[in-house]
């Protein structure tokens, strides 16, 4: 439930203290809260003296001149008349305060706030004239404190105008600065973008001029491919009318290391080298003598020798070459054993490279299948044969068991032809 909340008039009422620090007099509140004193009881009984006093008089009047009969009538009018004035005065008395009080409000109504009810006496109307200023009192002292909180309010929103005007001032400068920079933008990308198109059509006609030329640098590389290729046949062809048992020979072992390279996936690069290596792999042996090449019979230990010098002989006729690719080595270790039982050098494991080691396992299997001039052909049977004696050992495995393979599932098979096709 709401407490209820007691008003100031109430307060000074209870408090029987004025704002002006004076009291009532002989006043008390009754029950009710309502005041009371001498005020309300003085006047009535001062009416009933007084009209007992009249009636006493005019009894006693009429009392003495009852042998007068005539002066009844003017004795009854002076009663009467003195009953009037006395009226008048009593309601003069009881309405004078509260007219002033009247007049009082509407001058306060008309916004004279320094007016106040005159206080007549201690009874009723006085404690309604003291009770009526207190109220003026305090409501002037809000008046006051309002038109205060006012000023403060005015001044208060006349700076927050100004601070908004700052603002609103601020940001249409700012506005303006971005509209003027969205400007210097747009044409700044317009600017660039046309910069940009130039340098697209003149990147785009280099393009166009370098495609040119790797068109022509990569045909130009194909011509000298076809052109290395054609003096390495060359080459080949060279030992091959010294010893017709060598014919076709270095073509077919490079047949078959180019089909065992693919096969173990290894990068072009090492296949493309091993293919050249393989074509002239044998080049070293035209420094052997042709009787020696085309001996039918055992080959004595000096003449076996001289044959093993091949490899580096072929190392040096090539090594000044500036090949893409390690083909003087290749040719210089495709003799050499895991072992280390090969020549010229004696290598071992992973000292003898990996082409040379591929080229290794072809050049036995073609050399045991082909004819030679000291056996018969032995078919390719005796040649896997031979390889899978070594494996492991002198040759290495993963290049054994790509090479069978190859010719178990019939990927690869040699033809009689010099000019054997390198890529299957």
């Amino acid at each position: 439930m709401r407490k209820r909340t007691k008003s100031p008039v109430y307060d000074i009422a209870m408090s029987r203290t004025f704002p002006d620090g004076s009291e009532f007099l002989g006043t008390s509140p009754n029950a009710n809260g309502v005041p009371k004193g001498p005020g309300l009881a003085k006047i009535r009984t001062k009416m009933f003296l007084l009209f007992g006093l009249l009636a006493v008089a005019e009894g006693g009047l009429i009392y003495l001149f009852r042998d007068h009969p005539k002066l009844f009538v003017p004795i009854g009018a002076a009663g009467l008349a003195l009953g009037i004035a006395f009226t008048l005065a009593l309601s003069g008395m009881l309405t004078r305060p509260i007219l002033q009080m009247t007049r009082t409000a509407e001058k306060l109504a008309n916004g004279d706030l320094r007016q106040r009810a005159r206080v007549y006496a201690r009874d009723e109307a006085g404690i309604l004239a003291r009770t009526f200023n207190a109220m003026v009192d305090s409501l002037e002292k809000t008046i006051r404190s309002l038109e205060v909180r006012n000023r403060s309010l005015e001044e208060e929103a006349a700076k927050r105008a100004g601070q908004q005007e700052a603002e609103a001032a601020e940001r249409a400068r700012i506005e303006k600065e971005l509209r003027r920079a969205r400007v210097e933008i747009d044409q700044l990308v317009d600017t660039r973008t046309a910069e940009l198109s130039r340098a697209n059509d003149e990147l785009h006609g280099k393009v166009l001029e370098t495609r040119r030329s790797e068109d022509y640098l990569q045909s130009t590389l194909d011509r000298l491919e076809r052109s290395l290729e054609g003096t390495f046949r060359a080459m080949a062809m060279t030992l091959e009318i010294r010893d017709p048992y060598m014919a076709g020979h270095q073509n077919r072992v490079a047949s078959l290391a180019v089909a065992i390279a693919q096969d173990m996936n290894l990068p072009w690069e090492k296949i493309e080298g091993l293919r050249f290596a393989g074509i002239i792999h044998d080049i070293g042996k035209i420094a052997a003598p042709a009787e020696i090449m085309t001996k039918p019979g055992r080959l004595t230990k000096s003449e076996a020798q001289l044959i093993k010098e091949h490899p580096r002989v072929g190392y040096e006729m090539v090594k000044d070459i500036s090949f893409p690719w390690p083909v003087a080595h290749i040719i210089l270790q495709h003799h050499e054993r895991l072992d280390g039982s090969g020549y010229p050098e004696g290598l071992i494991g992973e000292a003898i490279l990996q082409e040379a080691r591929i080229l290794a396992v072809a050049d036995v299997v073609e050399a045991v299948t082909a004819l030679r001039p000291y056996r018969p052909a032995l078919g390719i049977e005796k040649g896997l044969e031979e390889i899978r004696k070594g494996r492991g050992i002198r040759y290495e495995t993963r290049v054994v068991d790509a090479c069978i393979k190859l010719f178990r599932e019939g990927r690869f098979a040699f033809k009689p032809e010099a000019e054997t096709p390198l890529y299957q």
